[in-house]
């Protein structure tokens, strides 16, 4: 396992953020103390049990392991140890001025071994994880980056990858320090990004394959100040040529 998580090159990864005050914290971790009895691991894996009771029907194909159950359940918003990340820097920006045009956003970029073999990682218990996976360079590697195999079209779009760290309560900051460089997206950009964005094909259709994500483009288009501008200078136009 070792060699496998050491073998292939290093690939630049992206996350982007609306705002740049948002931290590296993994979902799970994000829940109040109260709420999870200070064991995250537990938490975690209780929800994963009970996703995978409740989601079985639903499912035209079942995931082979542990893992591809955590992208899933990521996938579908279940509070998870993953954080989302991208081989397209289109895509991190995407995320970094999708919302919330009243403050930066951020995009983070950092060079890491992807692994594309998920199943070499048990997620049945947080301790087997942490002594299998983890301890192979305990101080030397503190989270993995892992494709997952699940076919969708949403991670074939955004090209994702997936972190998981060995502590899912720490900001992932601090476990790539020296590894990951920041930029500062300014808010005022962020309708003439996403305009931008649009022309190359990245809006939200393309990010969230389906009729939800071509909903979330149609109606955000209205409210958009770049697209709706120009939107009145054409009909302005056709008025007077008419």
């Amino acid at each position: 396992m070792q060699k496998t998580l050491a073998s292939g090159q290093p690939r630049l990864l992206y996350r982007g953020q609306s705002d740049k005050k948002y931290t590296l914290l993994p979902s799970i971790a994000r829940h109040p103390q109260e709420h999870t009895g200070g064991d995250i691991s537990s938490l975690e894996r209780g929800l994963i049990d009970e996703f995978k009771r409740l989601s079985l029907r639903e499912l035209e194909f079942v995931p082979e392991s542990d893992f591809e159950w955590l992208f899933l359940a990521q996938h579908h918003g279940l509070p998870t140890r993953l954080l989302d990340w991208s081989t397209n820097p289109l895509v991190g920006l995407y995320f970094a001025v999708e919302s919330r045009d009243e403050c930066d956003g951020k995009v983070y970029m950092t060079r890491q071994v992807v692994s594309d073999q998920p199943d070499l990682f048990d997620f049945r218990t947080a301790d087997t994880l942490a002594k299998s996976v983890f301890a192979i360079q305990p101080k030397q590697r503190t989270v993995i980056f892992v494709r997952p195999r699940y076919k969708d079209r949403r991670y074939h779009n955004q090209a994702s990858v997936f972190s998981c760290p060995a502590r899912p309560y720490e900001d992932l900051v601090s476990s790539l320090e020296g590894d990951l460089d920041e930029f500062i997206v300014p808010g005022t950009l962020k309708p003439r990004l996403r305009e931008r964005l649009r022309t190359l094909s990245v809006s939200a259709s393309f990010i969230y394959p389906g009729l939800d994500g071509i909903a979330s483009e149609v109606k955000s288009l209205e409210h958009d100040p770049v697209h709706y501008g120009r939107k009145r200078i054409v009909t302005a136009t056709l008025d007077l040529k008419l």
